[in-house]
């Protein structure tokens, strides 16, 4: 099952929001995700977070629909993103896509790379989406689609990466390793609508962008 969640950051553009969302099985909205559904258009499947970031009138907008909404205490540790997921994982999810995860908020962007990890040492994929990027991470093998002169950057999300080895790519990498205090993979280019990139140990951010 392949799940969206919708958490309350930045978007400009909701036509990769729509387009994400259509191709997945569940929508869950991670607190003030509603909002941005209510603005799509879209009914979720759920609802999950301590609702300080929902409008209440949306929130009862839903409850007419039948979503399904889960309030959680404002006092936790859990952040909404990570409420979400646990929620996703619970319906069976064996895919998760985040939506406007990414915002002005640093902390908040940098923690939801963290789930990241979580979805990977349970075996469950996951990437980031926004209008302007795609997050990844891996600690094995990956292979991504695009066109030549396509973006991609490859960084250390461990204190080291092993053995790290590409193919498609204008700069590649056979067998190098990478450190997290000096990552030398950003802004790397697709030469062909293929690529495909391995490691030995470590986990490694791929991030394929555009300006």
């Amino acid at each position: 099952m392949k799940v969206c969640i919708i958490s309350n950051g930045e978007f400009k553009d909701s036509n990769y929001l729509k387009k994400a969302i259509n191709e997945c099985d569940a929508v869950i909205c991670a607190d003030g995700g509603a909002n941005i559904a209510y603005k799509l258009g879209i009914v979720p499947n759920y609802i999950v977070g301590d609702l300080d970031s929902a409008d209440d009138k949306i929130i009862d907008y839903y409850l007419q629909k039948g979503v399904t909404i889960e309030k959680h205490p404002t006092m936790k540790d859990e952040t909404d993103s990570q409420l979400a997921t646990i929620k996703a994982i619970e319906i069976g999810a064996n895919e998760i896509v985040y939506l406007a995860t990414i915002g002005s908020r640093f902390d908040h962007s940098l923690a939801n790379l963290s789930l990241l990890l979580y979805l990977l040492n349970r075996k469950i994929k996951g990437k980031i989406l926004s209008e302007n990027n795609e997050v990844y991470l891996i600690d094995d093998f990956i292979e991504l689609e695009g066109k030549s002169g396509d973006v991609v950057s490859l960084i250390p999300y461990s204190a080291d990466v092993r053995g790290i080895y590409t193919e498609g790519l204008f700069y590649p990498l056979s067998g190098q390793d990478m450190s997290l205090e000096m990552p030398y993979g950003i802004s790397n280019v697709f030469t062909d609508n293929k690529i495909k990139i391995k490691i030995n140990s470590g986990y490694l951010l791929v991030i394929k962008s555009k300006d």
